[in-house]
């Protein structure tokens, strides 16, 4: 097993980063009634783009440009499937599956253009060396990770509980036509969101790929991340999905230091299906109303 403050540690970054995937599932939930099941490859072409664009053989340009790289492909991605996904079919299981095909589409074309590979690129700030903190060793990427990701997480969901637009949102979600009569635009209400999330997803992605790998292959059990840190703790919106995300983090880490080769991956899952199996169906009756 490993050390005590190794595992507390990448518990705390491992839940930061699912958080803020978390509370971006949710935001997009809140205003399409829908889950965002195009989270996870979006997070990944974000995250191997700002990859890319930094390898000196590539293209080399700085840190920061590929970063911004990122954030605008991954924003623009999400933004995208409002008029091709949810603009062109009926809301409810339509734009599931919409979304669907979207996220293989997606995946497919990381594949064949960018990268099949799993990458660890450089930490997004600072290096990879490390910090003592009251006489504990902590890896640097792990402490911004959750210095980062945990108050981003926390600043999202209060803008959408807290604010006009948050507000918005919420009327976009209940109701597009009354959304309309109110002078609001439904289709750029959900762009935007889509938009926002789509640029948080691949910052959480940024975050999360130097304390473990990223890749096309990853893409799907980000996914399940993301969303099950939305939904764990119940449909209560994305203020929720910051503890859940931590719940998920913690889990992750644990099982991962018993058993290194798959126990991140079961762990994750036994805690998913134990749910759903302990109040899966109040859950889902839920969801629609809480949001």
């Amino acid at each position: 097993m490993n050390d005590p403050a190794v595992v507390v540690s990448t518990a705390l970054a491992l839940g930061a980063a699912y958080a803020l995937v978390g509370v971006a599932v949710s935001t997009v939930a809140l205003a399409t009634r829908t889950l965002h099941l195009a989270i996870g490859p979006i997070l990944v072409v974000g995250v191997l783009v700002r990859l890319l664009l930094g390898v000196t053989e590539v293209v080399g340009v700085p840190d920061v440009v590929a970063i911004l790289a990122g954030l605008v492909v991954g924003a623009l991605l999400s933004a995208l499937l409002e008029p091709l996904v949810l603009g062109r079919l009926r809301d409810g299981l339509p734009w599931l599956v919409g979304l669907v095909v979207a996220a293989a589409m997606l995946e497919t074309a990381a594949a064949r253009w960018l990268a099949t590979r799993a990458f660890r690129p450089r930490p997004l700030v600072g290096g990879d060396g490390t910090v003592e903190i009251a006489g504990t060793v902590i890896a640097a990427p792990l402490l911004v990770a959750l210095l980062v990701g945990l108050p981003t997480a926390v600043v999202l969901a209060a803008l959408v509980r807290h604010t006009r637009w948050g507000r918005r949102l919420r009327v976009v979600g209940a109701s597009p036509a009354a959304a309309e009569r109110s002078g609001a635009a439904p289709a750029v209400i959900r762009s935007g969101a889509l938009a926002l999330c789509g640029a948080v997803a691949v910052l959480a992605g940024l975050l999360i790929a130097p304390v473990t790998f990223v890749g096309v292959g990853q893409a799907a059990p980000l996914t399940v991340r993301g969303v099950a840190a939305a939904a764990l703790l119940g449909p209560g919106g994305p203020r929720w999905a910051v503890p859940g995300g931590l719940a998920l983090g913690a889990v992750e880490a644990v099982s991962q230091s018993v058993w290194p080769r798959a126990g991140g991956e079961v762990g994750v899952a036994m805690l998913v299906v134990a749910l759903l199996v302990w109040r899966g169906s109040e859950r889902s009756q839920a969801w629609g109303r809480a949001w």
